[in-house]
């Protein structure tokens, strides 16, 4: 279940202008594609080939034809590399490529505790997150956000607020661990940005930050997923170590 995408059709059932594709083959939905500025695409496992190969066809038609920038493609290697083959000749080279990206998910952590040192954001932190959260991008990707658009990042950031889609701990009046939520659909969500302030790891605040929010989730009826870097082994380590079980993998292309 990509958690995404389902997320994207819920946003968007009210709304005119739809960035979600849905190619269907004799009535049955053989691939969705959310085209907002990262494209994510999940397909039937059971269609054939070459049904997905013109499912393909059709999303890079759209993502060609639309105005929208391409920042990132995060989807299973075989689609990510089946987009990429169709849009080469016309976009730049990525600047970042992840080869492979664990996906995992926990779910039903009711040992686990509320919510108690880690809260939601609010605005009055908009100062202390958008340096934290262009940290965590920059150390994960190589790439400072706020180089590339400070206004238009600050913005993002701001909306996750405003969403509740921000947790945050807070000590010594600095964010010392962190994560937002990509994605929420009422069965689950899906995590992003799990980050700990350089001078404060090997504290185990990744570790409380973590169980709180997943036993917060699991309480509200919400599993829990997230990927990961794959030669982030310590990451890797802490995530299974608190229960996360490996249900597939992805490739990201990134601008």
């Amino acid at each position: 279940v990509n958690v995404y995408l389902i997320s994207r059709l819920l946003e968007e059932r009210f709304v005119s202008a739809t960035q979600t594709v849905e190619v269907r083959y004799n009535r049955d939905i053989v691939l969705v594609a959310s085209l907002a500025t990262n494209i994510v695409m999940a397909c039937d496992p059971a269609a054939p080939r070459e049904i997905i190969d013109a499912a393909i066809a059709v999303v890079a038609e759209r993502v060609l034809t639309r105005m929208l920038p391409v920042r990132a493609v995060i989807s299973p290697a075989p689609l990510v590399d089946a987009l990429w083959k169709r849009l080469q000749s016309q976009l730049d080279p990525p600047t970042v490529i992840r080869m492979s990206q664990p996906v995992y998910a926990i779910a039903g952590r009711f040992d686990f505790p509320d919510l108690k040192e880690i809260r939601y954001s609010t605005t009055r932190d908009l100062d202390l997150l958008v340096p934290a959260c262009a940290a965590m991008h920059t150390e994960e990707v190589g790439i400072d956000p706020l180089e590339r658009d400070a206004p238009g990042y600050r913005e993002r950031i701001r909306e996750l607020i405003e969403k509740k889609r921000s947790l945050i701990h807070l000590a010594d009046k600095a964010i010392v661990a962190k994560c937002e939520f990509s994605a929420v659909t009422p069965e689950a969500v899906q995590l992003m940005g799990v980050w700990t302030d350089p001078r404060y790891r090997r504290r185990g605040l990744g570790r409380a930050l973590l169980r709180e929010v997943c036993g917060h989730l699991a309480r509200k009826g919400r599993s829990v997923t997230l990927f990961v870097n794959d030669f982030n082994r310590p990451a890797i380590a802490l995530y299974e170590s608190l229960g996360f079980k490996r249900i597939g993998v992805n490739r990201a292309l990134i601008w």
